[in-house]
């Protein structure tokens, strides 16, 4: 008796049709609709919470006419905002050149030296638990009312996010690959930076974007509670809210929003083309 062959139905195997590349009308409206759709939600939430309040204390939330009459259309508000938000810059820019070298040599220490991750890892953890209202007094006593002062609590805000990401990054390096480093007799540095680091790019590249966004909140914070000189759009806020001037209150909140995130934005694409470039050589390598 012939057996006969089981029919193969060749409709499960027809290939899948690739998508089309996005047109540029497209990735134009992928990158920017969903931050335009968020940002009329938030100025839809401000009219609603607005008109809700009395009458007489509708001008804690300024309309946008009081906005532009008051403070956008002002040439010496708009003077005001630029050296206060350079100010505000130079001391979110000063305190990551510290927090981000600093913090990469001791996640490079700590992943190096187990006995001093064990040793440091949970003062980091106490630091980042530890309220700055409970350190500011300290601080002050330290250094005064200055530059530094501001520059340290910026530290202490982004300080934390470098050394744990990369050492989670060097941590999760596959063992095969420092295997093989090893058959080859390549010493511990040459295993970290052809290896460990482009491997943990991308937990180090977290770890950027968590300290710059914090960078401008801990710099305005930070001239919340050191008034001493020329301060920047902390200092703008606190000023304008003691003299009722809550438009101009209002620009310094939006100046310092649109500061963080050009920080992020800038660190970010500096950080793709470094890390790029990073993965690039190893591939050409390979």
């Amino acid at each position: 008796m012939t057996e006969i062959a089981p029919k193969i139905r060749t409709e499960a195997y027809a290939p899948t049709p690739v998508a089309p590349p996005r047109t540029p009308a497209q990735k134009f409206a992928a990158t920017f609709l969903p931050p335009l759709i968020m940002g009329v939600l938030v100025v839809l939430l401000y009219w609603v919470v607005r008109e809700s309040l009395p009458a007489h204390r509708q001008f804690l939330m300024p309309s946008a006419s009081g906005m532009w009459d008051k403070a956008l259309s002002q040439p010496a508000v708009w003077a005001e905002l630029g050296s206060r938000s350079l100010t505000t810059l130079t001391i979110a820019l000063t305190g990551l050149a510290f927090s981000i070298p600093i913090g990469m040599a001791l996640g490079i220490i700590m992943f190096r030296f187990f006995v001093m991750e064990r040793a440091v890892y949970p003062f980091l953890v106490a630091l980042q638990s530890i309220p700055i209202m409970a350190i500011i007094p300290l601080i002050q006593s330290a250094l005064g009312f200055g530059f530094m002062p501001k520059v340290l609590i910026v530290i202490l805000f982004t300080f934390f996010a470098i050394p744990t990401t990369l050492l989670l990054g060097l941590k999760s390096l596959d063992q095969g690959v420092l295997n093989l480093f090893r058959l080859q007799g390549a010493s511990w540095w040459t295993m970290l930076r052809k290896a460990g680091l482009p491997s943990s790019a991308p937990a180090l590249f977290a770890g950027f974007r968590i300290s710059t966004s914090m960078a401008v909140i801990a710099a305005v914070t930070s001239e919340l509670f050191f008034m001493a000189g020329r301060g920047g759009l902390g200092q703008m806020l606190v000023n304008a809210k003691t003299d009722f001037k809550y438009e101009q209150m209002y620009a310094a909140l939006i100046a310092s929003a649109t500061l963080s995130i050009s920080i992020f934005v800038v660190f970010t694409l500096v950080g793709n083309r470094i890390f790029a470039s990073w993965y690039e050589t190893a591939e050409r390598k390979s």
